[in-house]
């Protein structure tokens, strides 16, 4: 059985950022990914817009891997990040902002963060599920299940993270998780000769984002095989509403070109934790601040990030990342989106990778060493660090 200091589940945005920061850290690391494609719902969901990393002042809070990824995403691409965020003249973000954002190529921005990944020295595990894990008698996370293909393995680690989106491995760890309502709106790409939409990519190329009545697109809670089924059926269901609507002529200039390749759930399940990051905590100071959130919508100035939101409640040897961390509520708005994933999955990582080095649990790792090796990667911890 092969043995890893970190073993990162799930190959979104979090993911590939907790996997890079304990990799560049000198560690043994895998990444596991259901999808052929890293990068989750930015890429295989289609969610092709990569959110602001400045706040509502217009000021970057946000540096290590969020600014990273948000460079590396023009890669293969149209957009480009404009000159005042260090761009090029008249540069095009695709996101009809001043704010420190950028859209992408879904397809492109795959490419990248598996080279990404590759050169930091990741074992990458594509296509592959985790089907089981398993603890000793104290809770502590020992061991999981892959399945790849028609084969089983089991791997172990000194520290996991979960990075699913849904805190499926905790789950199967036994930690306790809260749901939230979920709504359908899916994204898809299509050819639009006419389109007029905001969220154009290139040519007659278009990201289009349907909105659905809140009776046919909400559902209480996405947890069980069924609910998740159901959600899909809806998926499929409302793309199929937006096309039968048009006439034989129309469908010859606009068609769908690529479907989301996962479902497009914004909020699943967040994890009981050591912290919880509440509505209504925007601009909070926190001791324990592993990273600093912009509020996409522009509402509040920006959140900070307690390490104890990523550290699970009875589960040890393990931490979250990306949207299962214990961000309740309005917070859990903020905290879904790529940038929070970004910033807690370097979290995640550099916490991991302290604990594999010393033998600790990620609870016991001191803060202060862990704000102090953030920093050391341009992490952004406080809010008054800005000023």
């Amino acid at each position: 059985m092969k043995h890893f200091d970190v073993a990162v589940c799930g190959g979104g945005i979090a993911g590939v950022a907790a996997a890079l920061a304990a990799s560049r850290r000198g560690k043994k690391v895998i990444l596991v990914e259901k999808q052929c494609v890293p990068g989750g719902l930015a890429t295989s969901g289609l969610i092709y817009v990569y959110l602001p990393i400045s706040d509502n002042r217009d000021v970057k809070i946000a540096g290590g891997l969020p600014e990273e990824l948000l460079k590396q995403c023009q890669e293969y691409g149209p957009f480009t990040i404009e000159e005042k965020w260090s761009g090029i003249p008249d540069g095009d973000s695709g996101a009809h902002s001043n704010r420190y954002c950028c859209c992408f190529s879904p397809a492109g921005y795959g490419l990248t963060l598996e080279k990404m990944l590759r050169e930091s020295g990741t074992e990458v595990r594509l296509e592959t599920t985790v089907t089981q894990a398993y603890c000793n008698g104290k809770k502590r996370l020992k061991e999981i299940e892959l399945f790849c293909g028609a084969e089983r393995e089991n791997i172990s680690a000194e520290c996991f993270i979960d990075a699913t989106g849904g805190a499926f491995l905790l789950r199967m760890a036994g930690e306790k998780v809260f749901p939230e309502t979920n709504y359908s709106t899916p994204w898809f790409m299509e050819t639009n000769k006419h389109s007029r939409s905001a969220y154009h990519l290139t040519g007659d190329l278009h990201i289009q984002p349907i909105p659905v009545p809140a009776k046919d697109g909400q559902m209480a809670q996405v947890l069980s095989a069924d609910e998740l089924q159901e959600f899909i059926r809806r998926q499929y269901r409302e793309i199929r509403r937006y096309y039968d609507t048009m006439s034989a002529k129309e469908r010859k200039v606009c068609y769908p070109v690529h479907l989301p390749g996962m479902p497009q759930l914004r909020k699943i399940a967040r994890i009981s934790a050591m912290a919880e990051i509440k509505a209504g905590e925007a601009g909070k100071f926190c001791a324990d601040s592993v990273g600093v959130a912009a509020d996409w919508r522009q509402t509040a100035t920006a959140w900070e990030t307690p390490y104890g939101a990523l550290v699970p409640q009875t589960i040890r040897g393990a931490l979250a990342a990306g949207r299962c961390i214990n961000s309740s509520g309005d917070a859990w708005e903020v905290f879904r989106v790529i940038p929070a994933a970004a910033m807690t999955g370097e979290a995640a990582g550099i916490a991991a990778a302290m604990a594999a080095e010393q033998k600790l649990d990620p609870q016991d790792i001191p803060i202060a060493d862990l704000q102090r090796e953030l920093r050391k990667n341009g992490v952004i911890i406080h809010i008054n660090d800005v000023e």
